[in-house]
């Protein structure tokens, strides 16, 4: 007889499409689909590479194809179980994705932002405080966001301080983004300690906060922020819980860190997560082998 396999889940990634750089949509579209959810698409902007080390890059904004894109779609009769939105070209493109929020979410649509405009203690080329104005309108419309350590000293208002980053600190983080956000709140490269690097969860419906700690690399890693972005938003948009979901993107971060650090790639070309997909595939199918 054979076996009905049950609907795949369907997620819209809004971000740029940087050529080069494995970072944004070129690592979104393979992570979301390794995770075993469909993965539709709405480019912000198209760059040659990423902005991270990079001179002479190319950028083409594309905001006035947002909207028509997801009309189209919406006029299709096409339905999202999430949309996950990453780097913005401009403040003005949040409103926008507010609209195209408004046009294909539905009841149950679990929306995630990565409000990605800073690292490091400051902004990303061309970025200033009217970003992060922007972003905190935006992540107080989402169900989930994931802010690096320098993202969410801005959404907040705290100062920023470099690692290594104590207890009361990252408390200060999460009680000054209550205001920007949905019910979970992921901050990313957070270092209690020297030599260690991580993501701390914090539910705030019910106060829990979980952790995924491991050892950190010296340097930069660029494109990290959207594979453990997009990999936490379609875990939970397949219908993960937020630990399993913590764990298993925190795991491919982890394991394409690695894989770069040992082969020795350039950091500006981004992590190896190529190699570190078939082990987080089988963390996928292990996490839903017990559902």
């Amino acid at each position: 007889m054979e076996t009905k396999l049950p609907k795949l889940k369907r997620l819209c990634a809004v971000n740029d499409v940087s050529g080069f750089g494995k970072c944004s949509l070129t690592v979104a579209l393979p992570v979301v689909s390794a995770t075993g959810v469909e993965c539709a698409c709405i480019p912000t902007a198209l760059l040659s590479t990423h902005t991270g080390e990079f001179t002479g890059w190319t950028r083409r904004d594309l905001s006035d194809q947002m909207l028509p894109i997801a009309r189209h779609w919406a006029g299709c009769g096409i339905e999202f179980d999430g949309i996950y939105s990453g780097y913005l070209a401009s403040p003005e493109q949040a409103l926008l994705l507010e609209e195209v929020i408004g046009t294909l979410a539905g009841p149950d649509t679990l929306v995630v932002c990565d409000p990605a405009m800073a690292d490091n203690g400051v902004y990303y080329s061309g970025f200033d405080g009217a970003m992060t104005q922007a972003f905190r309108r935006l992540c107080a419309r989402a169900d989930v966001i994931t802010p690096n350590v320098t993202e969410a000293a801005l959404l907040s208002g705290a100062e920023y301080r470099a690692a290594p980053h104590p207890r009361e600190y990252i408390e200060r983080l999460f009680d000054g983004l209550e205001r920007h956000a949905g019910r979970y709140i992921a901050i990313t490269g957070v270092h209690p300690a020297e030599g260690v690097i991580g993501t701390v969860v914090r539910d705030r419906e019910t106060g829990d906060e979980r952790s995924e700690m491991s050892a950190a690399y010296p340097g930069m890693f660029y494109g990290t922020g959207d594979i453990f972005a997009s990999a936490f938003a379609a875990l939970l948009v397949r219908g993960a819980g937020v630990g399993d979901a913590l764990a298993a993107a925190s795991a491919l971060v982890r394991e394409a860190i690695e894989r770069c650090f040992v082969r020795g790639t350039p950091r500006p070309y981004g992590v190896d997560f190529e190699g570190a997909l078939p082990d987080y595939v089988r963390r996928v199918q292990e996490i839903f082998s017990r559902a």
